[in-house]
């Protein structure tokens, strides 16, 4: 079979033995893929150009952004049948002095504090760094975080320094307790978090 080309307005549709390729116009054929069906697989855009996948509906969408690297989900909730497995990797503390938080260990999910002299006061990372590490976020995306203190003294978490933070409910987390709070990110520099309550060990 030889190869032909079908021109369109904006592109070509170009058909070989065993590749159909989508191409825009005024660029190269590497550059300019859109859409290419070979072998069996799917190829969409070029790992040359930020080219986005984007699935939309009346009442939600899911979109890869290239440039971030992230997929998004809006609107639409996920039902699942099974179970779901987060990745977690807890961060482990002896904070005898205190600390501040940093964006990695707020969003590890899980802080386990074995604090041993004195109560201690931990201010959050700033809304701005923790979305700095949030691969496509969106105004409302959110987190819970699981504080488990296991050492003997209490453990006080606070908004940074910038008050980027708005800390809602009770922040304490008391000797051999646990306390859940949720993260929900307004804007790139402002978010609130909220207490949701607190069990024993």
């Amino acid at each position: 079979m030889k190869n032909f080309v079908i021109p369109m307005t904006n592109a070509d549709f170009v058909v070989t033995d065993d590749d159909a390729t989508l191409v825009e116009h005024g660029n190269t054929t590497t550059e300019g893929i859109m859409l290419r069906i070979q072998g069996g697989g799917f190829q969409f855009g070029s790992p040359l150009r930020d080219q986005d996948l984007d699935v939309v509906s009346t009442t939600g969408r899911i979109k890869y952004d290239a440039g971030l690297g992230a997929l998004q989900m809006t609107t639409t909730p996920i039902i699942q049948s099974a179970l779901s497995f987060p990745l977690q990797t807890p961060t482990i503390l002896t904070s005898a002095a205190g600390y501040t938080m940093t964006a990695t260990q707020l969003l590890s999910g899980l802080i386990v504090d074995a604090t041993n002299t004195g109560g201690i006061a931990v201010p959050f990372p700033t809304v701005a760094a923790t979305v700095a590490l949030i691969p496509g976020w969106v105004a409302g995306t959110s987190f819970l975080l699981w504080y488990v203190n296991t050492g003997n003294q209490t453990v006080t978490v606070a908004t940074d320094a910038s008050t980027q933070w708005t800390m809602v409910g009770t922040m304490t987390i008391l000797t051999t307790t646990t306390r859940v709070f949720l993260c929900n990110i307004l804007t790139g520099v402002t978010g609130n978090v909220y207490s949701l309550g607190t069990f024993a060990n």
